[in-house]
């Protein structure tokens, strides 16, 4: 059972060092410093291709400080005290996103509903776009796979789109969560600007670059960060090895979430200094579904206690290369490929 399971999981972490999570403390330093030191950097180079490198470099640390902090601090896994970790969230909102929105989103919705259609949002993010093989809602031809090329653009969608959708919509299944408070509405417009305003118009001022290419620049930092993060986000769980469930009349699902997390969630194959340090064990995905209150940095011990458990009782647990996990999800994409003919509903 899963009770046996989370004896043996915390059994094993308490005899890991705790100096672990001291280095992702200094992490937390480390991290927003290089993020501001890249950016300072561009506003003093007078050749405009090394200005686009260095935003391109801030699109990846983007996701870097995203995978290694703000995912943690959701979680209250970063500093003992939850005040804490909640006020570092807004680093996220500082560096693109919106915090509160986001984490309604992954916590609430993502990992109790993984991979459930009209509960988990992370499947649902595009109008067009057919994730769930029984969602008959998407509008798109049957050559939807070809959109697998425009994928990059999923955090400039995120931090320019979705955000506001999720604010302003109704529709949206974050909605489901109930009203969102008068605060949260302020908070989302001042950083919003103010991400817009570090970025392109500050610069626009201080180099001899115009507000059409710092504008530009933006755009390469989000893309950067867009395909960085695709590459990190989609293997785990939107792919053919995962199961899509389907809840019942009373919203319900037919198993219980210990086999649901199971089955909607894989692992991908590696350890080694870039899967610990700048993609923070998120390859160990299962782990931190069935543990989130456990840190990332204790994710290999802990997949193993997992692996070995569910081998000695028959369990599912998958694990495989990171170009598989991609193929497979390319293949859910072709194989969800719908007739639908836009022209003809649109006449």
């Amino acid at each position: 059972s899963f009770n046996e399971m989370r004896k043996l999981v915390y059994s094993a972490v308490k005899s890991l060092p705790a100096s672990r999570h001291d280095a992702a403390i200094l992490k937390a330093v480390l991290l927003p410093v290089v993020f501001f030191s890249i950016y300072f950097s561009a506003l003093f180079v007078n050749a405009y291709w090394l200005f686009c490198l260095l935003y391109s470099f801030l699109g990846f640390m983007i996701i870097i400080i995203f995978l290694n902090l703000i995912h943690e601090v959701c979680h209250n896994n970063l500093f003992s005290s939850k005040k804490m970790n909640h006020a570092f969230l807004l680093l996220f909102d500082i560096i693109g996103a919106n915090s509160f929105i986001w984490k309604k989103r992954h916590n609430r919705l993502h990992h109790h509903f993984t991979n459930v259609m009209g509960w988990d949002s992370d499947i649902e993010k595009s109008k067009f776009l057919k994730v769930h093989p029984t969602d008959n809602q998407k509008k798109l031809s049957r050559y939807q796979h070809w959109l697998v090329f425009i994928y990059p653009l999923f955090v400039t969608n995120w931090f320019l789109v979705r955000d506001f959708n999720d604010f302003f919509s109704k529709k949206t299944i974050v909605r489901k969560l109930g009203d969102i408070p008068l605060a949260e509405y302020f908070k989302l417009f001042f950083f919003k600007l103010f991400f817009i305003g570090y970025l392109v118009i500050l610069p626009a001022f201080f180099t001899p670059f115009t507000l059409l290419q710092t504008l530009l620049a933006l755009f390469i930092l989000l893309l950067s960060a867009g395909f960085f993060a695709l590459i990190v986000l989609l293997p785990p769980h939107v792919n053919t090895s995962n199961q899509f469930p389907v809840v019942d009349m009373e919203n319900s699902l037919d198993q219980s979430w210990f086999m649901h997390q199971l089955k909607t969630t894989n692992d991908v194959n590696g350890y080694n200094w870039f899967t610990r340090h700048v993609m923070a064990n998120f390859n160990f995905h299962l782990a931190h579904h069935l543990f989130p209150d456990i840190s990332h940095v204790y994710a290999r011990e802990v997949t193993e206690v997992i692996s070995k458990y569910n081998k000695q009782f028959n369990l599912p647990y998958r694990s495989y290369p990171l170009l598989q996990t991609l193929k497979n999800h390319y293949t859910l994409i072709k194989m969800n490929r719908s007739d639908f003919n836009i022209l003809e509903e649109d006449m």
